[in-house]
């Protein structure tokens, strides 16, 4: 049963894209914009995802995919329940679904990507470098929610990367990215090292907890950037 802090395409199964021109880029994808046309959400806006050329490993990253919106459900869900948030509202993660783009567009047919609700008001908060946007009003509180993921799994992830839309009622996020001791979860799982990283330019805010745990190494070994850093695994 998918938790209540997914946001969905909600039983929506086509939508109208303009494939002319991307609507935004980032580390390995590319975006474009369009509308549902069908479903509960028909003539709302949406987003498709298009992994970039280059990519050799497709079938891979989609189930990497899956497995951090998976992760990053269960950890907002239990932060959700929390009294971290202190009038902030809830957190949202956007679950993409994989379709398949028809023949023409460019695209060679048969192409797969991950169609998912567009989000307005988008801003990076955070990234899986360290690198953390101070002038947005919601970044403390998303900083501990980082923080949170790390204690609540007893060192074993960190949720980080977070990027979305502030809403009136809380944040909507996407593309988030889980980080593991065992670098499970897909080419931007940076390791022990992305973690140390991380927390070398975390600075606590009083959304975290004093007792919180931390990692024993807090060396930096990657340039704190905006981007999503990738390291592609053998």
């Amino acid at each position: 049963m998918l938790p209540l802090c997914g946001r969905t395409n909600n039983e929506s199964t086509w939508a109208h894209m303009d494939m002319t021109q991307p609507f935004a880029s980032g580390s390995f994808k590319t975006v474009y914009r369009g509308k549902y046309a069908d479903g509960d959400r028909q003539g709302k806006p949406c987003v498709l995802k298009l992994f970039r050329s280059g990519c050799v490993f497709q079938e891979r990253y989609f189930a990497h995919e899956a497995q951090v919106v998976g992760r990053a459900l269960a950890i907002v869900d239990e932060f959700n329940t929390t009294d971290i948030n202190q009038g902030r509202g809830q957190v949202w993660v956007n679950v993409p679904s994989l379709w398949t783009v028809q023949a023409g567009f460019g695209r060679p047919p048969g192409e797969l990507a991950l169609v998912e609700p567009y989000i307005a008001n988008f801003a990076k908060f955070n990234s899986n470098t360290g690198w953390t946007n101070n002038s947005r009003n919601h970044c403390k509180w998303l900083q501990s929610l980082s923080h949170f993921s790390y204690h609540m799994s007893h060192r074993c992830v960190l949720l980080c990367d977070l990027q979305g839309g502030v809403y009136s009622r809380g944040v909507v996020l996407t593309d988030p990215v889980i980080m593991s001791p065992s670098r499970k979860y897909g080419p931007t799982d940076l390791g022990d090292l992305g973690i140390s990283t991380f927390f070398a330019h975390h600075t606590c805010t009083s959304y975290c907890d004093p007792n919180w745990l931390t990692p024993r190494d807090k060396n930096k070994y990657f340039t704190p950037v905006p981007g999503s850093t990738m390291q592609l695994l053998p």
